[in-house]
Order: structure tokens, then sequence, then C-alpha cells
């Protein structure tokens, strides 16, 4: 008896030991800031890539799940977004929460409170539902991630947004950094909308880490200066998206903040630093693996032309794509992820597909502000969405051919959704008569 007690505890020990060494996971949730971007379609980066080299990868796996075009609202309210990350949680793990770009998409607003100013007025409502008011909504949604975290065993943790490259005088200024501000009686009063201030009162409020991001990517800008910042951090053609020597500096600057956390001793001690070796190939491995693959499909080749679509929040005019109402809002700085042109196609129940080749002719018409990314994902949730196309300088009036040789593999009785996504550089204005026009998709590849 005494030797099968022994047993049976040893056994429990050994399972007790195998459970709690199985890696733990940080999960990151954000904006394009954070997310995963294709080497081969665009030379943006998002620092969450680069966060899994400063870990024991034997101790701790990162799943970035940032999201471009992403607020604190619409990552909630869309389906493979925050249930998806829920879904991947487990006691023991940490999530990093960084939001506000895509919150000030209504100059500190909530888009709600706005449409309902706008139809009392008898005006057209926004179709951007991303606006945050930091004070109200932007708090709520914040307080909502660390209440179902906690409600998992997961433990939160409140990152504050990058800063923008808004430079002034050699400093970053209040919109840099995510403070904006309302004008009283020739007073600018900054605390009003400031959303870095509001994330850490949520902190505060509920106890949970703050890591102060904003405040130290900030002083490394300013430290750099402009000129190096836009030539090494910010070479992707416009102020709010990072390069790859961006995204490892910002990646390095979370690592930093970690470890001067009090609160994340146990995340502390799974950290590592690599050297700058080390990190240039943990880097150049990412480059590699997002170039073209070379894919050698077997099967019966097929063509689809003439592909159905549809189309959400927006309306065909001579020709042409707008936003529903005609007006490409002011502000926009990155994808719409409810306003898009969407294509599918189905494999059959029981074979496979290998997409091999896209090609799609595009046209920005009346206007040299249009972008457009191309994203495709499966299923009526659009899980696993990836970027394999991005062009933010269209040329005014230029038909271009966007050809994509990325194979992407359509499992059997699975549905392939190919979205187009365009918004407008408005520069600081609303716009009208600025289209985007789409000629016909064709796509090639094999029947498995």
């Amino acid at each position: 008896m005494r030797n099968f007690l022994s047993l049976v505890l040893c056994t429990l020990s050994f399972v007790t030991l195998s459970l709690t060494a199985a890696p733990r996971r940080v999960h990151t949730i954000g904006d394009s800031t954070m997310s995963e971007y294709k080497p081969a379609a665009t030379p943006k980066r998002g620092w969450g890539m680069y966060l899994q080299a400063f870990f024991n990868t034997d101790s701790v796996q990162v799943n970035n799940r940032g999201k471009s075009g992403a607020s604190t609202r619409t990552f909630y309210e869309t389906a493979n977004l925050w249930p998806s990350v829920k879904s991947q949680m487990h006691e023991g793990d940490y999530l990093i929460i960084q939001f506000a770009h895509n919150d000030e998409k209504c100059k500190g607003e909530d888009v709600y409170v706005q449409n309902a100013k706008l139809r009392a007025e008898g005006k057209d409502t926004l179709t951007d539902m991303r606006g945050t008011e930091p004070n109200t909504t932007y708090k709520e949604f914040l307080r909502t991630y660390i209440r179902e975290a906690r409600e998992k065993g997961v433990t939160p943790i409140l990152m504050s947004p990058i800063c923008r490259a808004y430079f002034k005088d050699g400093k970053i200024n209040n919109e840099g950094r995510h403070s904006l501000y309302v004008q009283r009686d020739n007073v600018q009063n900054t605390k009003d909308k400031d959303y870095v201030r509001c994330m850490r009162e949520v902190a505060e409020e509920m106890s949970v880490p703050f890591l102060d991001m904003t405040a130290r990517s900030q002083e490394l800008y300013e430290q750099q200066g402009k000129e190096y910042c836009m030539t090494h951090y910010f070479n992707c053609g416009d102020k709010t998206h990072t390069s790859a020597e961006g995204g490892m500096a910002i990646a390095s600057l979370a690592y930093e903040l970690i470890h001067q956390s009090p609160e994340l001793t146990e995340l502390q001690a799974w950290t590592v630093f690599p050297s700058k070796e080390q990190f240039a190939a943990y880097a150049k491995n990412i480059e590699e693996a997002g170039k073209k693959a070379a894919f050698a499909a077997k099967g019966e080749p097929f063509e689809m032309q003439n592909a159905k679509f549809k189309i959400q929040n927006l309306e065909q005019v001579k020709g042409g794509f707008v936003p529903v109402g005609g007006q490409w809002p002011a502000g926009e700085i990155d994808e719409v992820a409810n306003r898009y042109i969407e294509y599918t196609i189905t494999a059959e129940k029981k074979k496979g597909l290998v997409i091999e080749r896209i090609t799609l002719p595009v046209k920005a018409q009346g206007g040299a502000g249009m972008n457009i990314h191309i994203n495709y994902g499966f299923g009526d949730s659009f899980r696993g969405v990836t970027t394999i196309y991005e062009n933010t300088a269209l040329r005014k009036n230029k038909k271009e051919l966007v050809t994509l040789d990325q194979p992407i593999l359509v499992p059997a009785g699975e549905t392939l959704h190919i979205r187009i996504l365009p918004w407008y550089d408005s520069n600081g204005k609303p716009q009208k008569g600025k289209r985007l026009q789409l000629g016909e998709m064709k796509i090639t590849g094999k029947r498995l």
C-alpha cells in the first residue's frame, strides 16, 4: 500500500511538473502599430512581430493579435478578433492591451454620440464606427478587456500607444502623444481628450500594471531626432507605422518597460535580452519567412474570371467605389475593417484548392490619396486574416495591375474571402469626387 501511494504521489508530481512546464502565452491586442505584416506586401512592421525575441521560447510564446485599423470598440465587436483571442487564453497567461490610434477617429468624440448629433441636424451619419471618447467609452472597453481576461485567469497589462512622429520644434506634439484638446475661451485644455491619461486612470482604478510606452517612445524619437526617425523608424510613407528598425526599437522598449514594472516579476523571469547578432538573426528569419513561397501544387488547373463580389459600406458611383454618402472621412490612416469589396471562392467538399495567382486592375480616380489593402480570411467569421497587398500611393488616374503570386491553400469545404479595403488620405478634410475603380479579378490555381 505504501509503495502504491508513493507511486501515485510521484505520478502526481510528474503531472504537476509537466503542466507547469508548458509554455505560458503573452497575448498582445492592439492596432496596426503592433500587428503582423507580410514582408512581401509592405515595408510596415508591427512591434509585436519582434516581441518573441525577448522571451525564452521554452517558457513563453507570444501570440501577437494586433489588427490593422482596430480600435477598442471594433476589436471587441469583431468576431474573429477578441472572441478568437479569448478562446486562445488560458489561466496563467498575460494580455498586453494597447489601443488609441483608431479610437481617435472622431477627434476624441464617440462615433455613436457624433451620429446622434448628425441625425438631429438632418445630416448623413458616419459609417466608420471606430471612434471612442477617452473618458467614457474608451475607458469602458479597457475595463471590459481587463474583466474578461481576469475571468479566464489571465493577467492584463495596459500599455499606452506608441507616439506618432508628429514633430514640432524637435518635440512630439500633443496629438502625437494622443492628447487631443478642445478649445474653451481661447484656452487649450489638453486633459479632456487625453487617451494616455485615461488609460493610466483605468490601470490605477483596477490595479493593473501600466506601461507608459507613449512617454518612452517620445523620449526615443526626440533623442534620435525627426530626420533619423523619418528615415529609419517611419520609412513607410506615413508618421504612424514603423519599419523593421522602428518595430524592433519599440519591442526593445517593451522589454525595458516590463523589467521596470514591480508587478511583473514572474514575466521578467522568463525574459532574455538578445545580442545584436541574435536580434538581427531573428529579424532576418521574419523577413525570409515572409518572402514569396515557392509552391508547386499538383492537381487540375482552374481559372476564375468575372468573380461575383459584394460591397460593405460602399456604393458604386460612375463606375467606381466610394463610401456610402459619397464622402471619404477626414483623418483616415489605415483600413476600415467594415468597409470593403469582397470576392469569395469555395472549395469542393472533398477537394481543396490552391490559389496560385490573383490579378486585379485598380485605378484611383480623381485624387492621389487613395490607399488599399487586400486581405484574405476564411469562413463567415473571416478568421486567419492576412494582408497580402498594400498600396499607399496609388497614382491619380493611372491604371495599375495588381499581381499576387502568393499561394493560398483553401481546404476542402472552406470558403476563402478576399477583401479590398480602400481608404483615403484626406489631408485632414473630408473628400468627395474620389473613386476607387476595379477591373475584373482573375484567380488561377489548382484543384487538389
